[in-house]
């Protein structure tokens, strides 16, 4: 009988352990003095992230985000699981070659839930996204904070 509570303890701390989660940052995404900036418009950086998260979530919903900062949020589910993936674009200022300070933007991606292994994959092929299609617009300059 010790051995079948003990089984069943064991089994519901893993239960509740398994389904918490917490806040992550996507590596190679945490924000430095050294983020670059992509000198592109709102309007721009916008689209690019509409665009990202449609061809990546493109069957679950995706809902606007407005604090900190303007982004999508994406919600995956399997089972009893669910993983958050939030993109943003963040106001930023970067420094041209010559010296001239123009607004620009830099995106961020974080994600959050209880199936990390593919949280992590979609959260960097994301990120990938968002750059690829920034620099395809404007190349980088370094942020001129």
């Amino acid at each position: 009988m010790k051995r079948l509570v003990y089984t069943g303890l064991v089994a519901g701390a893993l239960v509740v352990g398994g389904c918490a989660s917490s806040p992550a940052r996507t590596p190679g995404t945490y924000v430095s003095q050294s983020e670059p900036v992509y000198l592109i418009t709102e309007a721009q950086a916008d689209q690019i992230l509409v665009d990202a998260m449609n061809a990546e979530f493109g069957t679950s919903p995706i809902v606007r985000v407005e604090h900190p900062n303007k982004g999508y949020q994406a919600t995956i589910k399997f089972l009893f699981d669910s993983h958050q993936i939030v993109g943003t674009m963040v106001p930023s200022r970067g420094r041209k070659a010559d010296g001239t300070v123009q607004d620009g933007f830099y995106f961020t991606v974080s994600h959050s839930g209880t199936m990390p292994l593919s949280g992590i994959t979609r959260s960097k092929r994301l990120k990938d996204q968002l750059n690829n299609a920034a620099t395809a617009l404007s190349s980088t300059v370094p942020s001129a904070r």
